[in-house]
């Protein structure tokens, strides 16, 4: 392998976020594909029809499993070489992996597709839901934020659906699903597409079939990093299926369920539920990367993933829990909301209780009842409904009273957090949806706070740009 080669595995394989190429519009090309996920669903087969001992473990399994013949590709051989010589890789992948790797292999079981799909959170995101790319993907599957909300996955200040390894996972495969369709079946362009954008790989086979060339994924002409994305994927998996022949020891990963989803039966202190399944704490925060506070959100998800030693009786537990029981007082945020929490007042809005404290918030400029709401943990609606607004425009030196879900200093810290900006000098190339995406925030509020109307973007320009409370 020449020098150059080895230097861009040794980065790809540290790097994440594969899914940073694509763009919303090649995502809106989908057209009429974009019913396809129930055709799938449709087809599902039952996993209880599969033997569990006739593959005792997941590696096993899954190269049992696998569909897609392996290209005799330069790249894929160069991949392949990498992980050969590098087993500490996959073993400590495959660390991150074991809880997932069964629940996911199910999933792509049950839809029918090429068990090769397993290895994606590999090659996207080292299975560490946690990650984020350079481009601000997120999680195993590497989400952006506008494709994550696209495919269902609600992201708000409590929970991130793109981290969510169940809500995710369902998205990625659905996503697949349509690209399948879109590319008639070619898995290999799909899984290009999956990282570039399926107008970027339609361009490309339109260029081909123009100059009567073949249209098949190595024939195309691609960015750099999706030529090697489809060969690291194939590496990954002739690796898996000749492990043997190569001699890597995978490590021994059950083939059985280690996680199961529960209902919390609504919003539940994670310490309190660590406690009722003899878990810590960060075992628990382990398995549900996708809530971003110690407790679950308010609006849902009402859903926990856990081991299934303690699944039913954990269930069980919660669903007889007095409410009372259910939030700490000393809990990241508690709900302002939650019935069991507040109650109303004969005017419509809410008093204050044990678990919130009335806070005054001297709005200064650049506050809006978004930003204000977001730091203190409530909703626009409540604010409006405990100072008597009938409109959303605010001034400067208003005293709006919050009936705030945490101590009035940590409320007071988080909405100092959630005032900073910065500015951002637009560049040839950037766009309204590109800076969102950057910063991660809404495109209307960065045409708000900048009176954009509908006024073009110019290289030079300056924008401000107000950051939220997770300090991005």
């Amino acid at each position: 392998m020449n020098m150059k080669l080895h230097l861009a595995l040794l980065g790809a394989l540290l790097l994440t976020g594969c899914q940073a190429l694509q763009t919303d519009s090649d995502k809106n090309n989908l057209g009429s594909t974009v019913n396809v996920m129930s055709d799938y669903r449709s087809h599902a087969t039952s996993a209880l029809d599969r033997s569990e001992s006739s593959y005792p473990y997941m590696w096993d399994r899954i190269a049992a499993e696998m569909q897609l013949p392996t290209p005799n590709d330069p790249d894929v051989i160069a991949f392949r070489d990498w992980y050969i010589k590098h087993p500490k890789y996959l073993r400590t992948v495959t660390e991150r992996a074991t809880p997932f790797l069964h629940l996911i292999s199910e999933e792509i079981d049950k839809r029918q597709m090429p068990m090769e799909l397993v290895l994606l959170p590999i090659v996207e995101s080292a299975y560490n839901p946690n990650a984020r790319s350079h481009g601000n993907a997120v999680g195993l599957w590497q989400f952006l934020s506008v494709s994550g909300q696209r495919y269902g996955l609600k992201q708000d200040y409590w929970y991130d659906g793109r981290r969510d390894v169940v809500s995710s996972t369902q998205a990625a495969l659905d996503y697949m699903a349509q690209l399948n369709a879109y590319f008639g079946g070619d898995w290999l362009n799909s899984v290009a597409a999956y990282n570039a954008g399926e107008g970027r790989i339609q361009s490309a086979i339109d260029i081909n079939k123009a100059k009567g060339k073949s249209t098949d994924f190595f024939s195309l002409n691609l960015p750099r990093q999706t030529m090697e994305y489809v060969p690291r994927l194939m590496a990954l998996a002739d690796v898996i299926k000749n492990a043997k022949k190569y001699g890597i020891d995978l490590p021994k990963v059950p083939n059985h369920p280690y996680v199961r989803l529960i209902d919390t039966h609504g919003q539940i202190d994670l310490r309190t539920a660590a406690e009722q399944a003899n878990m810590s704490l960060p075992e628990l925060k382990r398995l549900n990367p996708g809530l971003s506070r110690n407790t679950t959100s308010p609006k849902g998800p009402n859903h926990l993933l856990v081991p299934v030693g303690v699944a039913d009786e954990l269930e069980l537990a919660l669903a007889e829990m007095a409410p009372q029981k259910r939030m700490r007082s000393d809990s990241d945020l508690i709900a302002v909301g939650d019935d069991s929490n507040v109650s109303a007042t004969g005017d419509g809005s809410r008093s204050q209780t044990a678990s919130s404290i009335a806070v005054h918030h001297k709005v200064k400029r650049g506050d809006t009842l978004w930003t204000i709401a977001s730091a203190y943990g409530v909703s626009e609606k409540d604010l409006m409904k405990w100072n008597r607004l009938t409109k959303k425009k605010l001034k400067s030196g208003q005293v709006l009273v919050v009936n705030a879900p945490v101590a009035a200093k940590k409320a007071k810290l988080a909405i100092a957090k959630a005032n900073k900006s910065k500015r951002y000098e637009v560049r040839r190339g950037d766009s309204l949806t590109s800076i969102a995406e950057k910063f991660q925030i809404k495109v209307n509020d960065l045409v708000r706070w900048n009176g954009l109307g509908h006024n073009h973007l110019k290289p030079g320009q300056t924008l401000t740009v107000r950051l939220d409370d997770s300090g991005v």
